[in-house]
Formats: C-alpha cells, structure tokens, sequence
C-alpha cells in the first residue's frame, strides 16, 4: 500500500501541514522537528521521488558541501577543483564543516535542505540516508550511489615498484592522505640494502640518510618543497573536486553516473 503523508505526520506526531512545511524545507520549522520528520520518512519509505514531485520545480542553484575540517591541507585544492566546474554552470556551494560530529553534521544538513539545496557533496563520511536529494560521497566508494575516491592500490603498486625489493616502512600523521595503504604494500624484502620511507601527513626529518635509501613525500601539487633527492606521491585533491562536480551536476540533471564509482590515479613523482 502507498505511503502517504498522512502517514508520515502520524508517525512523526505531527499534523500533514507541518510534514508539508519540512518537505518545503520551510526555514520556520525547528530542526528537532524536521528531524523527526525526515525520521518517518525513512522508516515508511516515503520515496525522495513522490517528495520532489511535491516541491517547486525551480532550482536554488546551490549545493551543499560538507567536510570534517576545513584546515585540512588538501580542502583549498579541492574546493578549488569543485569551484571550477559548479562556477561555469553559475553554481555556488555551501560549506560547513561537521568537526566529526553526526549530530551537528544532521542538523547541518535539515537547515541546507530548508534553503532548498540542489544537491550534496559529502567529505566526512557515508551521505546521510535521509537527505532525499542527489548526493555524491568523497573519499570512498558508495554501494548502489555516486562516489569519487583515490586509487589506493595503484599507489601502493607504484611504490612497490619503485622500491625495488627494498624495505618500505610507512609514517603517517592524525590525517593521512592514503589511510590503509600499508596493508597493500609488500612485508618482505628481497635485498638487504636501504629502505623506502613513506611520510603520509608528516614531513621527514631532516636528519641525512643512506644513499641508498629512498624518501616519499604524500602531499597535494600545492604542498611545500620536499627535501632535497625525495619523490612525491601526490594526492589529486583538484581533480577530486572536478570530478565529484561533474558527477553531482549529472545526478541533478538526471543524466545518471555511469560507472557510479569514479576512482582517481595518484601520481608518483621524482626524485626532486
């Protein structure tokens, strides 16, 4: 049987009116209240498409785009990336920064949809089920939606390769780049001599090392210089942003995603 919004405002103890207004994304309603709203739609399943035929069918021309922190080395490039591409098609985009926090990140999200938003970018983690608008996941593949990530396995591939049998040890900050690659990298060596050094969201120090060890810095194209002799694997934080605009226009438009996981190269550059 069709779920109707009736039903919805009886779950959520609300009248139709009030599920109408938070439909509307009418700015008057508290957050508490959408909250609970969007929380029967979920339950019932309400379909975001039955909701959307309900709304107007003009466009804010904005989307939302949320991410942990905003001081984190790779956000200027890739909101560089996503400006780019949102500004030739007269987009701006909304950004909040969640600090990590699933409630302050839900409550974000109900005053976008208020503000009626096209659609979200989401950096900090899975997209809310809820949101009922198209959405694009950054950072990690998204079962049955859109998403744009980094191939971790071609730079553990590319580093397996450069280290040549050497061992490779790996060093990584609070906020890697590449969180994870040390389980794809080899654990034997095959020759005795040297080592590869990978700094992931730490600079090296600056203390000398053998010749025939080998330094690899991961940073964005933007980063400061690397030490003198050291590679770089670079983390493509514009071309993530290009691309997740690209493929949230498309879910706008309508267009679909095809392949619905989009998975970026990082490059492996040096020595410098």
């Amino acid at each position: 049987m069709r779920v109707t919004m009736s039903d919805v405002a009886g779950a959520a103890q609300v009248n139709k009116a009030t599920v109408s207004r938070v439909l509307r994304g009418d700015p008057r309603i508290s957050p508490a209240t959408s909250e609970k709203v969007w929380a029967a739609v979920k339950e019932l399943g309400y379909r975001p498409d039955a909701i959307a035929r309900g709304l107007s069918s003009s466009s804010s021309d904005t989307v939302g785009v949320f991410l942990r922190d905003i001081s984190s080395p790779w956000a200027g490039e890739y909101l560089a990336g996503l400006e780019r591409v949102l500004s030739r098609h007269g987009i701006e985009f909304i950004l909040r920064a969640t600090g990590g926090d699933p409630q302050q990140r839900r409550n974000a999200m109900f005053r976008l949809l208020s503000r009626r938003v096209d659609g979200f970018v989401w950096l900090d983690g899975e997209p809310e089920p809820d949101a009922g608008i198209p959405s694009i996941a950054v950072g990690r593949t998204r079962a049955g939606g859109a998403s744009v990530s980094v191939d971790i396995g071609s730079a553990a591939s590319q580093l397996t390769r450069l280290a040549e049998g050497r061992k490779i040890e790996v060093f990584q900050g609070e906020n890697p780049f590449f969180p994870g690659i040390q389980a794809l990298l080899p654990g034997d060596t095959k020759r005795g001599g040297g080592s590869v050094s990978i700094f992931d969201g730490l600079l090296p120090p600056r203390n000398g090392s053998s010749p025939d060890d080998i330094t690899v810095v991961c940073a964005t194209r933007r980063c400061p210089a690397v030490p003198s002799g050291a590679w770089k694997l670079y983390w493509p934080a514009f071309e993530l942003g290009t691309l997740s605009a690209r493929l949230l226009l498309n879910t706008i438009q309508g267009k679909g995603v095809r392949p619905g996981a989009v998975t970026v190269l990082p490059v492996l550059s040096g020595p410098f």
